[in-house]
């Protein structure tokens, strides 16, 4: 299962600019947040939830920055994010394990990846929009990627781990 995450994750780094994915790390750290959560399917649709809502939550963060606050200014987009990671909180309250690291991720992946393009704001307005929206879809593709993998290599992985140690302890019992 090594060897297949291996391939899998050589291939997205390798080619995500060319499905649009935009921030590959983001990928990686779905997986990983997947498999800190247990590796348990049951949850993997309050962790998607959290995600789509943590790229939304980006997006508005960055537009309210953006739009709405003072342009070019790192306090902008803190204050933004900031007030997201409460209205995210607020939201997944009721699911806050499943839900929140995923709403961060999600929120944290798209600001990280928007970073990249602040120079269209000052330089070329007209493709900012545009490169807002791609980045958005992006990141959304890479995080559901990165939850993919949990679910198709993580599983297997833990579900094997937990045999063995149930096993390993039946056996230690009965000495």
């Amino acid at each position: 299962m090594g060897a297949a995450f291996f391939v899998a994750a050589f291939f997205w780094i390798w080619l995500y600019r060319f499905t649009g994915a935009k921030a590959f790390w983001v990928t990686l750290i779905a997986f990983g947040i997947y498999l800190a959560v247990g590796a348990v399917p049951r949850k993997l649709p309050w962790m998607t939830l959290g995600g789509v809502l943590g790229v939304v939550g980006g997006f508005l963060a960055y537009a309210l920055a953006m739009l709405v606050m003072p342009m070019y200014s790192a306090v902008s987009i803190a204050i933004a994010g900031a007030v997201f990671v409460l209205v995210g909180a607020a939201v997944s309250i009721a699911r806050l394990p499943e839900m929140f690291p995923s709403y961060l991720l999600g929120l944290a992946g798209f600001l990280g990846a928007m970073d990249r393009y602040v120079y269209l704001f000052e330089e070329n307005a007209v493709e900012a929009m545009p490169r807002a929206l791609g980045t958005f879809f992006g990141v959304m593709l890479s995080l559901l990627f990165g939850l993919l993998l949990g679910l198709l290599l993580g599983t297997p992985i833990l579900k094997l781990k937990r045999e063995e140690t149930a096993g390993t302890a039946a056996r230690a019992g009965g000495e």
